[in-house]
């Protein structure tokens, strides 16, 4: 199978046995049953040609399909990879291994496709829209089912090479797969070993990722894209509205000797941190699986059935060294580490006052017990990058089981029956080095000055949680902080989760009663679900007094759902005029849930076939997806996504903007000024869970039809038409922090404004600057998604041998949130950005050339990627684009005997290098799960096979 199979259907010949098949979306098993919706499948002949290693690389080409987490994921990135159908979000993707749920890894309840064994894969099927009448919660973007061989026999070796012509980001697989059968062929085993080892790649070595860029404006204020960075610096520096007589853009930077200069903020020279080389391009991986598949007939009506899958897989994260941004109190009159000039511009720009008397009486002093002039203490948010602690790392290592057992058959008459236990566990132990603890941060700035004039001595000596007594810190210069002052603030946190899903079902399939069209067909059955989460932080990441990593409280929680389901097919009408097959099919189910109560939804859908040589086919469907345990349990914790403060220099605030920043607390002397730009271009925000939630509820519709020219013998070309209609989806209140930020100061936007409910989320300092923004989960999002899904399918023959084109694609037409009630509509269709998200071309396609003869096997694959832009509403300097692009990626496959094959492959044959952004990147100035980012890929594979 080259390329992609778009049809499920049993072999038709005159000679054939036909066998009796399950198409995805279905659990009825029909001799004639064709799909009446979308279906696109993959083969194991391109998981082999391919060279995949991790599937999601190869899910990630299908056009339905928006990258989630990846190798590339590092920031963002949780060590984990997941499929995300429509841009929908991985959370609305449901994950099946031969048509039964795979466990989920975390508290959202994603599954990490990492956990499936590739060398088993016989096919890949990705069924778009929703099908929770059949399958149950979370499949309202699609699913994905990655069917399992069965019945092996032999041994068959493995092993797999890839590296880039630049001779990294190599990968080495090594799989064993030995099967047999047994009892007079009653019954198969099958096992499988599979271990892969993935390296790092640093961002330092592609040219276009190791300096981090951001927006700038020319002379003609054209776009430019200039080295940026991050404010928080090796040397330290403060920013702050007293500043201005001192630095033009309110902020200084420390000289190693503890003076103060201006910071520069732009241009090509500036003091920005450049963050860049130090963080991984690609992930490092060491994985490790196991998996045994068996079954037994028992008699001639009862069969046995197992499967056991085990994956332990370890996954490292590096950032660069931690950029402490903390509002904090410091030692200043006196400070040996600061020049006495420097003591002075910061006294009378940030220096701590007292207020004695009321009213007109009111006076504010410095707090200077000396009287000379210099307030002894200064309190400022001070930004500083702690190389002296290292870079932050972050190694998440994982291991999961599922084994499923059960029983099917046959009954009486025409009916059958398959029945099961399936139990998984995920476990995830993280380890974090880099942080440090923002308390003793704190502690270790205020000097015993009174007792030891050199600052050696902390003026609170104590421990704090630490392994030895305080040892100051002396941020004011770069490299000044001492081995002890960093052993002292910085702290190892860990923590530990795990995900148990049990599952207990049973299904009945047989044949009802005579139609017309044939004999109609019916399912029905019971399911129990047991899904149980518990996160366990260490003291610090649990307490949020960490500064490096996001901080983590504790979170766990539990929920049972027991459903009940039925499907039939009915075969309305066959052979007549005009009507070479009518086929109606109709599903239920009914879902009892300890969190959110009984819900339920339905499924209509039918095609009709006037010619052999056409059909139509439509579906209705309506979908649940049930509040994950993150969303329901989850205390507040914090993230820092991407965003721009309108009131800062960043905004550029126009003067109707700037009256919102002052009535909201900006004062009015540093509205538009560079005090206020977020640290690293992000945005801190509170977000939790709500045990209140309900369900989502969306509304499928799909419309098409099949075309089978006999004019053309070998072509099949499908069209259908989607709209997906999500109502109440969960979301953080206002679409996330960037969404409440330029909603707020939008002074056209009803829902924004001073006093408004955006506003109100928003916590600024007495300086000016944003705390955080505090969100929560609620039923306020609506989605719609609406498009086309075209596939051809082209069979001849050619030299010999059989050639093949196989085309995917897809328009997206609308892809729009409406983050509330009476919210604006955020349209993402050919957009991307900090509301948006990964690129959401408007047309994406997976194309296929292959030619297959005696021995050889050979492909080109052609992925083309649309144009996108920005989502940005103005507030950046410029709005930036991305080109569309393509990338070909050749292969061969050569049997050299009955034993033995090679395969050779080139991804990105073209070496072509991604368009480089600047502020609304992802990370490594692109956004690299789309756009690849390491070049022209060759791999090599030899299999064995006795």
């Amino acid at each position: 199978m080259l390329g992609i199979q778009g049809q499920a259907q049993a072999q038709e010949s005159d000679t054939a046995v036909l066998e009796e098949v399950t198409v995805l979306g279905s659990r009825i098993k029909r001799k004639d049953f064709v799909s009446n919706a979308p279906v696109a499948t993959l083969g194991s002949d391109q998981i082999e040609l391919t060279g995949t290693v991790n599937t999601e690389s190869l899910l990630n080409t299908l056009p339905q399909a928006v990258p989630g987490f990846d190798r590339s994921s590092n920031n963002p990135g949780d060590g984990t990879a997941t499929v995300d159908l429509r841009g929908l979000g991985a959370q609305r993707t449901l994950v099946l291994v031969n048509g039964t749920r795979a466990t989920p890894t975390g508290s959202n309840g994603v599954v990490d496709i990492n956990t499936i064994p590739t060398a088993l894969i016989e096919s890949v099927e990705v069924l778009t829209g929703g099908a929770s009448a059949v399958y149950g919660s979370d499949a309202l973007a699609g699913v994905v089912n990655f069917n399992l061989k069965d019945d092996f026999e032999g041994v068959e070796i493995g092993t797999s090479y890839e590296t880039t012509e630049q001779g990294d980001a190599d990968i080495f697989n090594l799989d064993i797969t030995v099967g047999g059968n047994f009892a007079d062929g009653r019954g198969n085993m099958a096992l499988n070993f599979s271990y892969t080892d993935r390296e790092e790649v640093f961002q330092s070595s592609r040219g276009f990722a190791r300096t981090s860029l951001g927006d700038g404006t020319d002379a003609n204020g054209n776009l430019i894209l200039e080295p940026s960075g991050s404010s928080g610096v090796p040397a330290t520096s403060i920013f702050a509205a007293g500043l201005e007589d001192f630095s033009s853009n309110t902020g200084v930077i420390f000289g190693q000797d503890g003076s103060v200069r201006p910071f520069v903020d732009s241009g090509a020279s500036n003091d920005l941190f450049n963050f860049a080389p130090a963080n991984f391009l690609q992930l490092p991986q060491e994985r490790y699986q196991a998996t045994a598949l068996g079954h037994f007939d028992i008699n001639e009506k009862t069969t046995a059935y197992g499967r056991l899958m085990f994956t332990s897989s370890s996954v490292p994260a590096q950032l660069a060294p931690t950029p402490a941004f903390v509002t904090s109190t410091f030692t200043l009159d006196g400070n040996p580490f600061i020049t006495p000039e420097a003591q002075q511009v910061l006294s009378d720009a940030i220096g701590d006052t007292v207020t004695t008397g009321e009213g007109d009486a009111a006076v504010t002093d410095l707090v200077d017990s000396d009287g000379d002039g210099i307030a002894d203490t200064a309190t400022a948010l001070v930004r500083r990058r702690l190389l002296e602690v290292g870079p932050r790392f972050s190694d998440d290592d994982f291991t999961s089981y599922q084994f499923q057992f059960g029983f099917r058959g046959d009954l009486a008459a025409s009916w059958t029956y398959d029945a099961y236990v399936s139990q998984g566990v995920v476990r995830n132990s993280n380890t974090q080095l880099g942080n440090i603890n923002s308390d003793r941060f704190q502690q270790a700035l205020l000097l015993d000055l009174e007792n030891d004039p050199t600052g050696g001595t902390c003026a609170n000596p104590s421990t704090n949680g630490a392994s030895s007594a305080c040892a100051p810190v002396n941020i004011f210069g770069e490299g000044n902080i001492s081995q002890a002052g960093a052993d002292f603030i910085q702290t190892a946190v860990s923590s530990t989760s795990e995900y148990e899903q049990t599952i207990y079902a049973a299904n009945f399939a047989g044949d009802l009663f005579e139609l017309p069209g044939g004999t109609a067909g019916a399912s029905f059955g019971i399911e129990h679900i047991a899904n149980d989460f518990n996160f366990a932080p260490s003291q610090d990441l649990a307490a949020g007094t960490i500064v490096g990593f996001n901080g983590a409280p504790p979170v766990s929680g539990s929920f049972r759902v027991d459903s009940i389901f039925a499907e039939a097919l009915l075969p309305v009408a066959r052979d007549l005029p005009g009507a070479k097959s009518i086929d109606l099919e109709l599903a239920f189910r009914s879902s009892d849930y300890t969190t959110i109560g009984e819900v339920s939804s339905y499924k209509i859908a039918g095609s009709w076939a006037p010619t052999d040589e056409v059909r139509f086919r439509a579906g209705f469907n309506t979908a649940v997806r049930a509040p994950n345990v993150l969303e329901l349990f989850a205390p507040q914790g914090e993230g820092f996504p991407g965003a721009t403060d309108p009131c800062a220099a960043e905004g550029n605030p126009t003067g109707a903007v700037s009256e919102i920043c002052q009535a909201t607390g900006v004062p009015a002397n540093v509205v538009g000024s560079a005090a206020l730009n977020l640290p690293a271009g992000q945005v801190r925000t509170l977000s939790g869970g709500n045990p209140d939630l309900k369900e989502e509820e969306a509304d499928t519709f799909t419309i098409g039809a099949v075309f089978t020219p006999t004019a053309i013998d070998g072509l099949t070309v499908s069209v259908d038409y989607f709209d997906i209609e999500i109502e109440d989806a969960i979301a953080n209140f206002g679409g996330g922090g960037a969404n409440v930020l330029n909603t707020c100061f939008d002074p056209t936007d009803p829902a924004g404004g001073a006093g408004s409910a955006f506003c109100n989320v928003i916590n600024r300092r007495a300086d000016g600057t944003i705390d955080f923004v505090s969100i929560t989960s609620q039923n306020v999002a609506e989605i719609t998604l609406k498009g086309v899904d075209i596939l051809a399918d082209y069979n001849f023959d050619l030299l010999g041998g059989l050639a093949r084109v196989a085309y995917l694609g897809t328009y997206t037409e609308e892809n729009d949130t409406v983050p509330f009630e009476g919210g604006d509509t955020i349209e993402c269709a050919g957009k991307f950005g900090n509301i948006c998200g990964e690129p959401v071309p408007e047309y994406k396609h997976r194309m296929t050339f292959g030619w297959t003869g005696d021995k050889l096997n050979a492909q080109l694959v052609w992925r083309f990627i649309g144009s996108v832009d920005d989502d940005d509403d103005g507030t950046d300097f410029a709005v930036e684009s991305i080109d569309e692009e393509s990338y070909f990626d050749f292969s061969a496959s050569y049997q050299v005997s009955d034993n033995y094959s090679i395969n050779f492959g080139i991804d990105n044959l073209l070496d072509t290098d991604p368009t480089l952004l600047g502020d609304n990147q992802e990370q490594a100035n692109t956004f690299p799960a789309t756009y690849d980012v390491f070049g022209r890929t060759f791999y090599l594979a030899a299999k064995a096979s006795f």
